[in-house]
Order: structure tokens, then C-alpha cells, then sequence
């Protein structure tokens, strides 16, 4: 009896129900669908997904079920003719939010099925009304549902017209290429004369302050992996350099939030050609939505009779007048709601993970992470202060500048004279490997000297180093093409077999110290003994400042090494998801005149002459030590720079074939 009570109950309310839900999945979804710009629980995350997928499911759900009900006998005039009218406030729903319209970035090549969606829903929207309105309905009420049906159609349209224009086949076609005619000679010119100016500007800095609203810009370019011409990248330098640290702050805050917002939701920049289409009909549309409704809520409030049931007349009202207040909220109150772009840098630290691991019993612990800090400003402030300092200290010609930029902790070693401590070795392997020996010799730094955590220093270096092993463990793939995450569960097995015969349920602090005392008195081979070896080198220095100094260095190194080597699809994906820090850090670079990945593929590779191949043949399988590039006169310094990185470069190109690289071979 009572399953059978609630089966007619269903078929009594479905309607309903299905409208009632699909209005409050859109009032969820104006109001909180744009913190996902922010790091945001998992759960909260997973709701808003939920949500996003769910809103079309139950407008389109809602519009089928009002179809079949169009099949009732008219002659039965229940007093439900009043549910037509909701169809075209489906519509509405179907055209979804301002504030979302792609959840991945992926979600942006698929408005061509949009559009498939949008004229199929209009379709039955449309049969359903003319099939089922009532010839001796009011007048008024039809002139109601006519008014509706325009903003409902053109808000259908509204969402796979913002997925084209954000899609990256649409993007790329809209940005106008120069195709490169000029020989590797000139370009090697061209990349001089940038180089001599853009060094001028930072060391003389005699060019006009500059209004920061120009440097306020969208690097659509950049996000596909286009390289900027040099007098363009020149301007933007100088825009840039001139900034203080809170206009500099302001200007990347403003670049990654509203390259979010033209990817991912509806908002277009209408200074750009390319967007005044797109800008002009959500223009339109917003107009159509925000004053027809109000003409069709009166005319309903005039037409409706006693014919019509209280819960349906109730539920239109709702349904009228929430959808009304959707539009006002998606047009004027909630586009600033998430703020600026958050300045939070995630953290993950090993010793830390197997601390918790082994204190709470569970395997899964390994993949949870610490929480972030908000110590992405003065991050910045070293980025930005090593990127000043290049230009001033290491940079002086092209091929400096390409040393520079494949540096990845050789220059602060050279810098604070730690040359002749056996260092850089460990900076020679590969960049996955070099990353987890550092992370865990910085941790064993800080407690083998008991370092205090007032040291600001010290704090940074953790800080950075948590965040880059975070990249490894969560976002590999924006780290380094082909980094390896199965390197951290490695170094995690091996403080396992360190502590087989020792107590392992202890503090991070105790834990490391229990570690460093049997690395101290016993003999192996493995990441965790590599990174001790290293951190006695470090203390050896004696002075704790010039410790941390030289750890610092070699991480914001890092950390700009891996930036400038990262795809700008892959930054472009992150921020759907709330973005990586590694992404403001690549921003910065870029503004300060440093390579990116795009310009890294374009430029002009070297291969050996016939003379440097055979001097290489004769030293046998040791492969290109030091001494050797110096007997061949190959491009390099002390610490040898460029060779640390020179197999990762080519690696990263030949992954992505569909950029032309020259070969240019030394004579």
C-alpha cells in the first residue's frame, strides 16, 4: 500500500519535483560554481561537478516527462495546462550559468553537441507547447509564454557559442601568425638585440613609469604554446619591470583570473576583435533575460483563474521569478564572489607523509597532503628578484641568456663559491630524482641543525621544496614531461627498510633525527643516502645563513627551471581545478623577458661539427664531462649549466612534434 502511494504520489509530482530541482541546481551553481577558482575541498569540488553535470541532466529530464505529458486528453482539463508554460523556463535552465559554462577545459571542443542539445530541447519545447496549450487559454498568458520562449532560445544558443569562442581549435585559428621567413642568422640577431636591450632596461631602467593598466593583458599566446615576437615580449618587459611588487602581484592576479574566466566561463574581453561577437550577443541575451520575464510575470499575474491548481500557480511564480533573480546575480552580483586569485602554495612533504602513515596505520595517508601556506608573495619576491639578478650578473649575450635559462641551482652554487664541495653532481641527475634528493637534504638540514622555525630563510626553502615535491606527487606532468611519480613511493620505501628494526610511530621531527642517526653509522646506496650525502656537504659550509642561502637559490632555480618548462596547456588545465602556483611563477618569468616553452622549441638547436663529433668519439663511452665541453669549445661554464638540462630539452621537443624546429649545424 504505501509503494503504491508513493508511485501515484510520483506521477502526481515528477513535473514538479524535476522543475523545483533543476532551479535550485542553478541557484547552487551561481552562487558557488566560481570557487573552484580556489583550492576548495574535495567534496565541495565534487558537489559543483555534480551539480554541472547534473543541471542539463534535469532540464532535459524535466522537458521529456513534460512531453509525455502532453499526451493527457485535453478533454479531462485537470488544471495542469498551467506546466506548458514552464517549458521555455527549462530553456533557461539549459542554457546554464554565467559562471560555468566548461568545467575542463576538454568540455570546451564539445559545442558542436551543445548545439545538437540546444536545437533538439527547443524542438520539443516547442511541440510540447503547441501540441498541448489550450485554444481557450488567456490570451495574455500565451503572449507570456511567447516572451519566454526568446530568452530561453537565445540562452540555449547562448553556452555552445561561449564554448567555440574558448575552445582551443577556435583560439588558435583567432590569433594571427607571421610565418617565420628569416634565416637562423637573423633570428640568432634578433634574439641579440632583444637580449642587449631588454638588459638595459633592467640595469638603467630609463624608460617612462608605466600606467599598470597596461600591463594588465590576457597571454592567450602563451596558454598555447605561441611565441611572442621580441619587440612585443620587449614592451611587456619594460611594462612590467617598472611595476612595485604589489602592482606586479596585481597585474599576474589579474591575467590568470580572467584567463580562467575567458576558459571557463562566459566572459569575453571585448577590446579583442575576435570577442565582439561573442560579447555583443551575451550582451543581447542578458538584455532578453533580464526584461522580457518581467513583462511575462505581469502578464501571468493578470491571466491566472481559479482554473489553474495553488501548487502549480505557486511553483510558476517561483519558477518565474527565481529564474528572473539567476539573471540578475549572473549579470551583476556575483562576479567578483571568489575574489582574486588565491595565494596559496600546496605543500607535500615525504618525511611528513610517512610520519602520519605509520602514527595512524593506513597506507592511504601517504596521499594526503599538508596544508598549504600563503607565503606565495615572497616566493615571488625571490622569482622575481632572480630574474632581475640574471639580467644583471649572468646575462650579456644570447647564448647567456639560454645558460641562464637552463639553470637549475649550478649559478647559486657558483654565485656563494660552493663549487668545490661536490655539490652539482646531484644536480646532474634527473630532474625527478634531483627534486626528491633535495627535498629530503633540506629536510635533514633543517633538523640535523636544529634550524628554529622562525628562521625565514630555512621557512622558504621548506616551503618550496614541499611545493615542488606536491607537483611530483599530484601534477607530474607540469613538473617536467616525463617525470616520474613512482620516484616518491621509491624514497618512501626506503625510509620504510631504513626503520625496519626501529620505531616508526614518531613525530616528523624525531622520525627524521631516528633517520639521520642510522645514515650516520651505517653503509648503502639509494635516494634517501644520496640526499644525506648531500645535506652533510651543505652543513660542512659551517654557516648556518650561507646554508640556507644556497639551498634557497638552488630552489627558486628549480622551481623557475620547471616553470619554464611547462606546457601552457597544462597551465590552462590547472586553473579549471584551482590552479598551481607554478603557473603565477611561469607568468612572471614570461613578463620578465625569460624563456618559455614555446620560445625553448622555437629556437635555433646546434648540433656538433664533423671535427667536435670526433673529439667526442674519442673519449670513449664517458660520455660529455665538463672538461671535455671545455676541450671542444662548446657553450658552457663552471658547473657545466647547460649539459644538466640539455636531455630533458630534447626530450620535451621531440614530444611535441607539431612544432618546426631548425637545425642550424656549427661549422
Amino acid at each position: 500500500m504505501g509503494a503504491s502511494t508513493a508511485v501515484q504520489w510520483w506521477d502526481e509530482w515528477q513535473l514538479r519535483v524535476l522543475v523545483l530541482g533543476s532551479l535550485g541546481v542553478q541557484f547552487f551553481l551561481a552562487f558557488f560554481s566560481r570557487s573552484r577558482k580556489s583550492r576548495i575541498p574535495d567534496w565541495f569540488r565534487f558537489s559543483i561537478w555534480l551539480s554541472f553535470l547534473g543541471s542539463d541532466a534535469l532540464a532535459i529530464y524535466a522537458l521529456a516527462t513534460l512531453f509525455n505529458l502532453q499526451k493527457r486528453s485535453l478533454a479531462e482539463d485537470d488544471g495542469r495546462g498551467l506546466e506548458v508554460l514552464w517549458a521555455p523556463v527549462l530553456l533557461m535552465h539549459l542554457g546554464g550559468q554565467a559562471a560555468i559554462t566548461a568545467y575542463n577545459i576538454e568540455d570546451n571542443e564539445l559545442w558542436k553537441r551543445h548545439i545538437v542539445t540546444a536545437v533538439s530541447q527547443i524542438t520539443v519545447a516547442v511541440y510540447v507547447f503547441c501540441k498541448s496549450w489550450p485554444s481557450s487559454a488567456d490570451k495574455r498568458l500565451l503572449a507570456a509564454a511567447v516572451l519566454l520562449f526568446i530568452p530561453g532560445a537565445a540562452k540555449c544558443f547562448e553556452k555552445p557559442l561561449s564554448l567555440m569562442r574558448s575552445s582551443l581549435t577556435s583560439l588558435s585559428a583567432s590569433i594571427s601568425l607571421i610565418r617565420r621567413t628569416t634565416a637562423p642568422s637573423d633570428r640568432e640577431e634578433e634574439l641579440e638585440a632583444f637580449v642587449q636591450e631588454a638588459r638595459a632596461a633592467i640595469l638603467l631602467k630609463d624608460h617612462e613609469k608605466t600606467d599598470p593598466e597596461k600591463a594588465n593583458y590576457l597571454p592567450r599566446k602563451l596558454f598555447l604554446d605561441y611565441a611572442d615576437n621580441y619587440s612585443f615580449r620587449l614592451t611587456r618587459m619594460k611594462c612590467f619591470c617598472l611595476l612595485d611588487d604589489k602592482e606586479a602581484d596585481e597585474a599576474l592576479t589579474y591575467a590568470l583570473g580572467n584567463i580562467f574566466d575567458y576558459l571557463y566561463t562566459k566572459a569575453t574581453d571585448c577590446s579583442k576583435r575576435f570577442d565582439r561577437l561573442p560579447k555583443n550577443c551575451l550582451i543581447w541575451t542578458f538584455v532578453l533575460s533580464m526584461t522580457l520575464p518581467i513583462v511575462s510575470i505581469g502578464l501571468v499575474h493578470k491571466s491566472l483563474t481559479k482554473a489553474y491548481t495553488y501548487s502549480d500557480v505557486n511553483i510558476t511564480f517561483v519558477l518565474l521569478y527565481g529564474t528572473l533573480l539567476l539573471e540578475f546575480i549572473s549579470g551583476f552580483g556575483l562576479r567578483d564572489f571568489a575574489g582574486k586569485w588565491p595565494a596559496m602554495v600546496a605543500q607535500h612533504n615525504l618525511i611528513g607523509s610517512f610520519a602520519r602513515d605509520k602514527r595512524r596505520r593506513k597506507l592511504t595517508s601517504f596521499g594526503r597532503r599538508k596544508e598549504s601556506c600563503s607565503s606565495s608573495k615572497e616566493i615571488t619576491k625571490l622569482v622575481r628578484q632572480h630574474a632581475e639578478d640574471g639580467w644583471k650578473e649572468f646575462i650579456t649575450d644570447s647564448q647567456s641568456y639560454r645558460e641562464f635559462n637552463s639553470t637549475r641551482g649550478q649559478w647559486t652554487l657558483e654565485r656563494k663559491g660552493c663549487t668545490d664541495l661536490n655539490l652539482a653532481w646531484v644536480l646532474q641527475k634527473p630532474f625527478d630524482e634531483s627534486i626528491i634528493c633535495w627535498h629530503v637534504a633540506t629536510d635533514f638540514c633543517f633538523y640535523h641543525t636544529r634550524t628554529s622555525l622562525d628562521h625565514e630563510c630555512a621557512r622558504r626553502c621548506r616551503e618550496i621544496s614541499n611545493y615542488m615535491v606536491h607537483l611530483l606527487h599530484t601534477n607530474h606532468e607540469m613538473l617536467l614531461p616525463g617525470s616520474r611519480k613512482g620516484l616518491l613511493k621509491i624514497a618512501y620505501d626506503e625510509l620504510d627498510t631504513i626503520l625496519i628494526f626501529h620505531e616508526k610511530s614518531l613525530g616528523e621531527e624525531k622520525l627524521a633525527q631516528k633517520v639521520i642517526g642510522i645514515l650516520k653509522s651505517t653503509q648503502g646506496q639509494g635516494i634517501i643516502r644520496v640526499a644525506w650525502m648531500l645535506a652533510e656537504s651543505l652543513t660542512s659550509l659551517g654557516d648556518e645563513n650561507k646554508m640556507w642561502e644556497v639551498i634557497q637559490g638552488v630552489w627558486v632555480e628549480m622551481l623557475c627551471f620547471s616553470a619554464g618548462r611547462c606546457r601552457g596547456y597544462l597551465h590552462a588545465k590547472s586553473l579549471g581545478t584551482g590552479g598551481e602556483y607554478l603557473s603565477y611563477v611561469w607568468l612572471l618569468l614570461a613578463n620578465t623577458g625569460m624563456e618559455t616553452f614555446s620560445q625553448k622549441l622555437q629556437r635555433t638547436q646546434t648540433l656538433l661539427s664533423s671535427k667536435q663529433r670526433k673529439h667526442l668519439e674519442n673519449q670513449g663511452e664517458g660520455g660529455l664531462t665538463q672538461s671535455t665541453s671545455q676541450a671542444m669549445d662548446l657553450p658552457t661554464k663552471e658547473g657545466n649549466f647547460g649539459s644538466s638540462s640539455a636531455s630533458q630539452d630534447e626530450v620535451t621537443a621531440a614530444e611535441f612534434n607539431e612544432f618546426f624546429v631548425e637545425i642550424h649545424v656549427v661549422e
